[in-house]
């Protein structure tokens, strides 16, 4: 038998603990941080020298409202509200002591937002993981994709690819609009 329970305030009655179900109980609604999303990297991608360039994500973990297509995620409708995004990318010079800084920016419908920089020039080497995360108000039909630059002395920078979740992209609803 389904029911319902509509009350205005929950306060518990005794003690710190408020329990809502068991334990291996699902949630749905607003509590549940849907849509949310994470992608995985699994080939390497070769990127021009010191030029912004659109990162692709080729492999889907979970999609939960099917948002995320063509390298982006896209609010779905009745889903605006506050996001957390985040990326990691695992870049690469291909040669030692050649690396001198890269960046992340996170476009919102095609424009940039936002951007982390990781310069190196004193620490000369040639892998670095570069990592940004963001709380971004979005509305229905907002997208947000991932750029990288990487300026090196080699000139054959490129973000790398592994099943092993070494560059990737996630977000998920914190709470909606």
């Amino acid at each position: 038998m389904v029911s319902q329970l509509k009350v205005n305030e929950i306060i518990k009655q005794s003690g710190s603990t408020l329990t809502i179900g068991q334990d291996g109980d699902t949630v749905s609604g607003p509590f549940t941080n849907v849509p949310s999303f994470f992608v995985n990297k699994t080939s390497n991608q070769t990127l021009t020298d010191n030029t912004y360039t659109k990162i692709t994500f080729d492999t889907e973990v979970y999609d939960t409202d099917s948002a995320y297509t063509s390298d982006k995620f896209t609010v779905p409708s009745g889903k605006g509200g506050k996001y957390y995004i985040g990326t990691v990318l695992f870049t690469d010079t291909d040669a030692s002591s050649n690396y001198e800084y890269g960046d992340i920016k996170f476009y919102l419908n095609g424009s940039e937002i936002s951007q982390h920089i990781h310069d190196v020039r004193n620490n000369a080497g040639n892998q670095f993981s570069l990592a940004t995360q963001i709380i971004f108000n979005l509305s229905v039909g907002d997208y947000i994709e991932v750029y990288c630059r990487i300026n090196d002395l080699s000139g054959s920078p490129n973000v790398a690819g592994s099943s092993n979740y070494i560059s990737y992209f996630y977000g998920y609803r914190i709470i909606g609009a």
